[in-house]
């Protein structure tokens, strides 16, 4: 098949461009000359790439674990490219073409095989009933959320965001933590705007597909969180909206706050991991919301 050869040698360049060291090379996370330490400390040892990483330049495990998700994806992009090719092969014979109307982008040909792959058993996340104190504070609740038409607004328009596939398929199959420090580490990597300068108003909650478009501040942040984990599963009684004092800055600040088996997690564009509530002192909470009601925070 006359354009097999130069395709997949492409696909090959690719995937061995994108080892686990190079791709955190290529997000900034390490420089080059500290993978080749590394790699160095590696052969003597005989660890695993990732555990030197963290040991000699304290790598986090979310950059590790999401540079694995990446080259995962190559992986088996190159070998669905690869049977592809073969059953073009087989089938057609080696004077078929390329259909350029045809084709699938290289994320999209991903988002097949994951979706093939799914494991619905790991995505049947339990409803929340009871939630731990946010901060330690006292919890006034209620049920009417209509005056919180801002966010409302947004409910609204949450069922009408459609992600795409990309955006959701390399994370499917986790587990409830891991789902959120993907999540959380994915959304970070949007540019912060203050809404001024992004949509010329002082205080605009965007949606996620105007988000991951145009940028946005503190609680675009949270609602694309919030969104995308919704459709990765997650039932929002797990999930709050929290609007807080930054004691810091002395500004309000908005955060997505989730709630896993293992406790409430804090995710923050401020902060680049997400950490647990009880190991963040800066915020004082004034109050939190999804879908099911709000909260009061007082001390």
């Amino acid at each position: 098949m006359r354009f097999s050869k130069g395709f997949f040698n492409g696909i090959q360049v690719r995937f061995k461009r994108n080892k686990l060291g190079e791709l955190l090379v290529q997000r900034g996370k390490i420089t080059p000359e500290q993978l080749r330490n590394a790699l160095c400390v590696q052969k003597e040892t005989e660890q695993n790439l990732g555990s030197v990483l963290q040991d000699l330049y304290g790598v986090s495990k979310t950059s590790i674990r999401t540079s694995l998700f990446e080259q995962t994806a190559y992986r088996t992009m190159a070998a669905s490219v690869t049977v592809l090719i073969g059953l073009s092969a087989f089938g057609m014979g080696s004077t078929v073409k390329a259909n350029p109307y045809n084709t699938k982008s290289q994320f999209q040909q991903t988002a097949m095989v994951h979706k093939a792959s799914y494991n619905p058993r790991v995505n049947q996340i339990r409803p929340m009933k009871s939630h731990p104190r946010l901060f330690g504070s006292r919890e006034v609740a209620s049920s009417d959320i209509s005056a919180f038409t801002k966010w409302t607004g947004i409910l609204g328009r949450l069922d009408k965001v459609s992600f795409q596939e990309d955006r959701a398929s390399m994370f499917q199959g986790l587990a409830l933590e891991d789902k959120v420090e993907a999540v959380n580490d994915y959304v970070n990597k949007v540019t912060y705007i203050e809404d001024k300068n992004n949509f010329g108003k002082s205080d605009y909650w965007a949606t996620p597909s105007e988000f991951f478009a145009r940028g946005g501040d503190c609680e675009d942040f949270a609602i694309a969180k919030y969104a995308l984990l919704k459709q990765l599963g997650v039932p929002e009684s797990r999930m709050r909206l929290a609007i807080v004092q930054d004691k810091i800055k002395n500004i309000p600040h908005a955060v997505l706050i989730v709630y896993t088996d293992k406790g409430a997690k804090l995710l923050d564009n401020q902060i680049k991991e997400a950490q647990p509530v009880t190991r963040v002192s800066r915020y004082k909470p004034i109050y939190s919301i999804n879908a099911d009601g709000w909260w009061r925070h007082l001390s």
